[in-house]
């Protein structure tokens, strides 16, 4: 039963590896890291690593595709038009459990491909249709929609930099002011 998908023994050294990492890239950048130094932080031998991953960039983007394939996730279930909020107050909430991994993914990883990611679950999403009453082509209906998710952005690096101080509830009644235009600062 050894390796096999699922197990505990398989699932734990996956979480060893992964949390190993998350404590490296807090003091290297991911192309300074190699699979001996995950392996040495994480006591395990080469071998089993590499069962699971082909080097420390695909350990690094497996963990990635979890992240967005459980965004994408809450995306798909939520019906965007009428329950926004929620969707927005669970992905804050996945990333506020995923807190070191997304300081990472958000606020340390140069050339990381999170915008991309981001604007793909928002093509998905067929976003466009919530600001549809707005009259713009396509070019700048895909302007506003990457300026909008580059400010959600920076608003999520910002709580990821300063700790999570305010909760993903607060974050959302935020967003919402800045979107209709209130005033942002009320408490």
């Amino acid at each position: 039963m050894a390796g096999t998908k699922g197990n505990r023994r398989t699932l734990y050294t996956k979480k060893v590896i992964k949390e190993s990492i998350i404590d490296l890239l807090q003091e290297k950048e991911i192309h300074q890291i190699t699979v001996t130094d995950i392996c040495n932080k994480a006591d395990i031998n080469r071998g089993t690593f590499y069962t699971h991953y082909k080097d420390a960039y695909d350990l690094l983007e497996s963990m990635e595709d979890e992240l967005f394939d459980q965004i994408l996730k809450y995306a798909l279930e939520t019906p965007l038009e009428t329950h926004l909020n929620t969707l927005l107050i669970n992905v804050f909430d996945l990333i506020a459990q995923n807190k070191q991994l997304c300081k990472i993914l958000f606020c340390k990883q140069r050339g990381s491909k999170v915008l991309d990611r981001i604007l793909y679950i928002a093509h998905k999403l067929e976003i466009d249709t919530l600001v549809g009453n707005l009259d713009l082509d396509d070019v700048y209906m895909d302007y506003l929609i990457k300026y909008s998710l580059g400010g959600i952005l920076s608003i999520i690096q910002v709580w990821l930099e300063n700790d999570l101080r305010e909760s993903p509830s607060d974050l959302v009644k935020f967003l919402n002011n800045v979107m209709a235009n209130k005033e942002i600062f009320q408490n």
